[in-house]
């Protein structure tokens, strides 16, 4: 029976290298370059947590929502004068929040500093949506550490008009 299983293996060994050895006459040829001087393409280097851009306009409102274990105002307007939050109203009602209150003051931030949150190097793992030609993220979501409950805050950015 080991004999058997011997030849097996050897016959199987010599099948798969007669089958590399090239014996159908064929012989090797180099591998044709492409002519890449013509073309002209712009590396494109996605931002990583750390390097996302700042957002540069100062006078803007924009609605922001945060998911996360922690109270919820539901989605919020949010106006910003001279690079400061001058309000933040409750957009929709919910939550034990009518729509029109201020909503709580945690949430009272502006787009440079929701984007700080995807440039923080001590969170476990941060996900950024944050489509290309445009001056802000769509969502972040932060887990701040690895395998704890709770933790996990998503920003959600929409409907900025900048004045």
């Amino acid at each position: 029976m080991k004999i058997l299983l011997n030849a097996a293996a050897a016959a199987l060994a010599l099948t798969a290298l007669t089958g590399c050895s090239g014996d159908d006459g064929s012989t090797a040829k180099d591998p044709v370059e492409k002519d890449t001087s013509s073309e002209t393409t712009e590396p494109t280097v996605e931002p990583t947590v750390g390097t996302y851009p700042g957002f540069d306009a100062q006078d803007y409102t924009y609605v922001l929502a945060q998911q996360c274990f922690c109270p919820l105002a539901g989605p919020v307007k949010i106006t910003v004068e001279d690079g400061e939050v001058t309000s933040a109203v409750v957009a929709e009602g919910g939550y034990g929040m009518k729509k029109g209150a201020e909503a709580p003051e945690y949430l009272w931030i502006t787009l440079d500093e929701v984007i700080a949150h995807a440039n923080d190097t001590d969170a476990a793992s941060i996900e950024v949506d944050w489509p290309a030609g445009q001056d802000w993220p769509n969502t972040i979501a932060i887990d701040n550490v690895e395998n704890a409950t709770d933790d996990e805050v998503t920003y959600v950015v929409s409907d900025v008009q900048v004045s």
